[in-house]
């Protein structure tokens, strides 16, 4: 068996050691000191979004002649995992995304390039493709309101995106201000149609003549004098009294002013996006930050400045709505002092069990002398202070100790019996030193296995791995070097040395009974295995447990076609309802079209729950006509169950989603159920005639590029800009509001000919209302449509198998098939990758065992102590009333390690005795009697340590407590089962690998004597 003096080498030689320890410590410091404070890990998804615009375009339009085309490009390149688009009124958006490990850069230039290669099958009207790479990280750092008594709100939209946006760019770490609400400003060009018509002018060619005009271009170049001068063709003017005088061309040849068939102003842009906060109108915005900076720095950053723009300019009052970086913050404290509070419960423990200051002092300094350093591995590897790494640290607190309670322990036994400290730790610690090393090592290897998870939870996994084993590896250094030097020197003699006490009671009876009875006690073992996994179909799963945030966010949606205004008053009431809650302390409201978000922030001192405060004001909300709000996660994505399914038959689909959401709505524990989709509404579909179109020469484009300027304007590639200084406004031209509502106006609009006049537009062409889609969602290609509902007390996992058995589930039609996306993919993801990781773990705390032992049949002993963890694990969550979520799943993955602990404790010593020459059953039970008293020190300091976590008093504890809960419940089983069973399994399996070695033997060739000799002969030159 390897054994490496490594301790006593450490204790003759105190100065290196000190040394190393010391410098271990200020690289960890200095570290700890730079690394950034952030929310969540830095991932790396390559996903690129290719956004094409064409305004006024219908969905069902564009998704035959601009995504379609585009999905088909993008579809063929390699690496692609998925392709999502969603169309919707002028927008379309494709979103590829490839395998995690594909190159973000080289992901976006082979998108880029893809779309570049269809450009001339697109529509001529459309804009530009936008194809750039999403960063899914990239959420808020925090979200600011602005209100002016003296400024107007197209002023005011400029200050933040001109004065604030600019300010605050430049400071470090922050990449982006994004404006919330507010109007751009814009020359609104307001046709008259009676002018119009009378003139015979045509919309098109106003915003033509426009935009032709209006433009400052290179001349060319001349030689005048001798001399080169370049030629300049300023037309642009920056007077809009100037455009009431541009010539217009008119039917029969005749030009008109633009001033005697429109009116011109300066104003604002349509108003399409509101923000509210607690009801009135502010202007937001919302601060992002680049994705190697501390969010808390940030954050700091962006606090300091505000002041002084606010003081700058007069009447500015900028308000804080929400700090996702003060939530991090205030999480990261908590979870600091939570590190503290577990090292003191452990240093507690020490000294209940050993009554000695000196050696609680040396177990409780391992704890922090471990940790420290480990900030510098992880700022060496660009890791951060993160809700993961941070769960890594709480998680590893209580095994921090664990070696040097080990090692203590058994320095202070000689102690007792009269040795003096220093050969105690001289003889102590190495005796020991392997059971040390395979604790550690089986910790280890349990942890890299989830470091290597693929998919998305892989991501953020792989630095929670890493983490936990670096500082488990530094403990083990601190055990092996620094644990025994201090004993060596700091401890103090035993005043009243005295021998063993005799091993009587009742732990030694039901030892001696377990040990009579083998084979019964393996049996019951197996049978509280089998019981603890009939206990887990009791405990219900999912995938992250609910937190209780400062800020929560609510979605308000409402039916396509649904007008700003009636959205400003819908949203006006949402935030009175939830202002009136007593926990509430504002309401910030974002509204885009018929669609937005509710950002509620509640008080500090607030009673209840997320979940609590939902029910109570969600009979209110649902009392809101024609809108309905529902709760959202952190992030703002939907909070919801959500099934999707998907179809190339558009019609099928539709019939199996609206099957299923009825089956769905019979479901108890599911409410609200409803298709994600809005329905149709009502289309205004212009048909050309085509017999009077081409007699008159009127072309369909023609037609639609007359009716799209003359209700919403231009494109704005195409509209003419009118220069102010350092901007370029946009001149909009289009009907007045009253004239887009009116149908006659719109069938009246004037059309240019091929003969150079003009017709009406009902002249050649008829006018309908039809249902048409608002909203188009595909998934690889494919029609995709989803059913939304809220859970009444069901977890995640307990909705899937609900949905999973209903009968249109169990017999979709003949090409629609369920789409595993959203939280459902990370789900299966999750428990399939754990369930991977610990299988992996297993396999190589069994080759590490192998290894360390020189042995096939003794690690399958102290594995045997590995399923006896699971029960208690369930048993804690389903006392608590958790769910088996991520972190639970957290803490029975760390239960392999700390099981496989308390066998190796056992197995090694009992190994030890035999070769000494003392019979099994003498070596089993000495084993018992010596190592009984570290493995429950290690384990009541460990459970100690995570009692804070599993009390759940801290900010953001929530997320924690199911992992310490899981830890707690498997120590109590594995510990009380491991010292009764794990004796009984040692006989069994040493008594069969007794009698099977003897038949192998005889299949193996036998080494002869002399090249024995000459082996033994060569060792020393070695």
């Amino acid at each position: 068996m390897i054994n490496v003096r490594v301790s006593a080498w450490a204790i003759r030689h105190p100065i290196p050691v000190s040394v190393l320890f010391i410098a271990l410590l200020l690289a960890g410091v200095f570290a700890y000191l730079r690394l950034p404070v952030k929310a969540l890990p830095d991932t790396s998804f390559p996903i690129v979004a290719v956004n094409v615009l064409q305004t006024g375009a219908a969905p069902a339009e564009l998704e035959s002649q601009v995504t379609q085309p585009v999905e088909n490009a993008v579809a063929g390149i390699a690496g692609v995992k998925n392709v999502f688009s969603s169309v919707s009124l002028g927008s379309s958006v494709t979103t590829v995304e490839f395998e995690v490990g594909e190159d973000e850069q080289r992901a976006t230039d082979q998108v880029r390039a893809a779309v570049d290669r269809i450009r001339a099958d697109l529509p001529r009207a459309v804009e530009q493709a936008i194809v750039e790479r999403v960063d899914i990280d990239a959420f808020p750092v925090a979200t600011y309101a602005v209100a002016s008594d003296r400024l107007s709100e197209v002023e005011l939209s400029w200050l933040v995106d001109d004065k604030i946006a600019r300010q605050l760019q430049g400071l470090p770490g922050v990449s982006a201000v994004r404006r919330v609400g507010g109007v751009a400003r814009e020359i609104n060009v307001t046709l008259d149609p009676a002018r119009m018509a009378a003139y015979d002018v045509t919309a098109p060619a106003i915003n033509d003549a426009l935009r032709d005009f209006l433009v400052d271009a290179p001349g060319g170049r001349s030689e005048i004098g001798g001399g080169e001068q370049n030629i300049r063709v300023l037309a642009a003017t920056p007077r809009i009294d100037a455009l009431r005088d541009l010539a217009i061309a008119a039917g029969g040849g005749r030009y008109v002013r633009l001033g005697d068939v429109a009116s011109i102003g300066d104003g604002a842009g349509e108003v399409r996006r509101i923000a509210r906060l607690d009801g009135r109108p502010v202007i937001g915005f919302e601060v992002l930050k680049t994705k190697a900076a501390s969010d808390v720095r940030v954050d700091k950053a962006v606090a300091d400045a505000l002041p002084e723009i606010e003081a700058a300019t007069a009447g500015l009052d900028v308000t804080l709505i929400n700090s996702g970086a003060a939530e991090t913050a205030s999480e990261f404290k908590a979870t600091v002092t939570v590190l503290w509070e577990g090292m003191l419960l452990a240093a507690l423990v020490v000294w209940a069990f050993l009554r000695s200051w000196r050696s609680t002092i040396i177990a409780a300094l391992a704890m922090p002398i471990s940790l420290i350093p480990t900030f510098a591995v992880m700022d060496a590897l660009g890791f951060s202070l993160n809700m993961v790494t941070l769960l890594a640290l709480t998680l590893v607190i209580g095994i921090l100790v664990d070696d040097a309670i080990v090692e203590i322990e058994n320095i202070e036994k000689r102690i007792e019996r009269g040795e003096d400290p220093y050969s105690a730790a001289i003889h102590g610690a190495d005796e020991i030193g392997l059971a040390v090393m395979a604790i550690t090592l089986a910790i280890v290897v349990v942890f890299v296995p989830v470091s290597l998870m693929g998919g998305v939870v892989g991501q953020y996994f792989r630095e929670f791995g890493l983490t936990v084993a670096v500082a488990v590896l530094f403990s083990l250094l601190v055990a092996r070097l620094l644990t025994p030097l201090l004993a060596a020197y700091f401890l103090s003699p035993s005043k009243k040395p005295h021998e063993r006490r005799p091993f009587t009671g009742w732990y030694a009876r039901l030892l001696e009974r377990s040990l009579s009875y083998p084979k019964l006690a393996v049996l019951a073992g197996v049978g509280i295995f089998a019981g603890s996994i009939a206990m887990a179909s009791l405990i219900p799963s999912g995938f992250l447990p609910t937190g209780n945030p400062r800020a929560h966010i609510m979605g308000i949606d409402a039916p396509a076609g649904t007008s700003i205004a009636d959205m400003d008053v819908a949203v006006g009431e949402a935030s009175r309802v939830l202002g009136r809650h007593p926990d509430v302390e504002r309401v910030f409201a974002n509204v885009d079209g018929a669609a937005g978000s509710l950002t509620v922030v509640f008080r500090k001192d607030r009673d209840g729950t997320i979940d609590q405060f939902e029910k109570r004001v969600q009979p209110a909300l649902d009392a809101i006509p024609g809108v309905r709000v529902t709760g959202r996660g952190a992030d703002g994505a939907a909070a919801e169950f959500e099934l999707t399914l998907t179809g190339r038959d558009g019609p099928t689909l539709d019939l199996a989603l609206e099957r299923v959401r009825t089956e769905m709505a019979a479901l108890p524990g599911f409410s609200g159920v409803r298709l994600a989709t809005p329905p149709p509404v009502a289309d205004l579909v212009i048909r050309p005639r085509p017999e009077d179109a081409a007699r008159l020469g009127v072309s369909a484009q023609t037609i639609a590029d007359a009716a799209r300027v003359a209700t919403i304007g231009d494109i704005d590639s195409n509209v003419a800009k009118l220069p102010s200084g350092e901007r370029r406004i946009p001149i909009r031209v289009q009907l007045p509001r009253e004239a887009r509502a009116d149908l006659q106006t719109i069938a009246a609009l004037e059309l240019p000919t091929a003969a150079g006049g003009s017709t009406r537009l009902d002249a050649v062409a008829d006018i309908t209302f039809e249902p048409g889609p608002t909203t188009i969602d595909r998934y690889d290609r494919a029609r995709r449509g989803s059913i939304r509902a809220q859970l009444d007390g069901l977890t995640l996992g307990q909705a899937l198998d609900r949905v999973n058995a209903l009968p249109t589930m169990g017999a979709l039609p003949p090409g629609v098939t369920q789409a595993n996306l959203g939280e459902s993919e990370q789900f299966n993801e999750l428990f399939g990758g754990f369930v991977g990781a610990m299988l992996a773990g297993v396999g190589m705390i069994f080759a590490v065992l192998i290894l360390l032992f020189r042995s096939f049949f003794k690690p399958v002993t102290i594995l045997a102590a590995l399923p006896l963890a699971i029960g208690g694990a369930f048993a804690g969550l389903l006392v608590a009333g958790l769910a088996l979520t991520l972190p639970a799943m957290i803490g029975i993955l760390m239960l392999l390690g700390l099981a496989a602990k308390n066998s190796i404790l056992l197995v090694e010593f009992a190994i030890e005795r035999e070769r000494e020459g003392m019979s099994q059953h003498d070596a089993i039970v000495e084993a018992c009697r010596e190592r009984a008293r570290p493995i429950i020190m290690t384990t009541v300091a460990m459970a100690a340590g995570m009692v804070p976590t599993a009390l759940a008093f801290s900010s953001g504890a929530e997320f924690r407590q199911p992992m310490a809960v899981a830890v707690i419940g498997g120590l109590i089983s594995s510990t009380a089962l491991t010292l009764v069973l794990v004796p009984a399994v040692y006989e069994l399996i040493e008594n069969f690998e007794n009698w099977l070695t003897p038949k192998l033997a005889r299949l193996v060739t036998p080494v002869s004597r002399d090249a024995a000799a000459r082996d033994g002969a060569a060792k020393p030159a070695e």
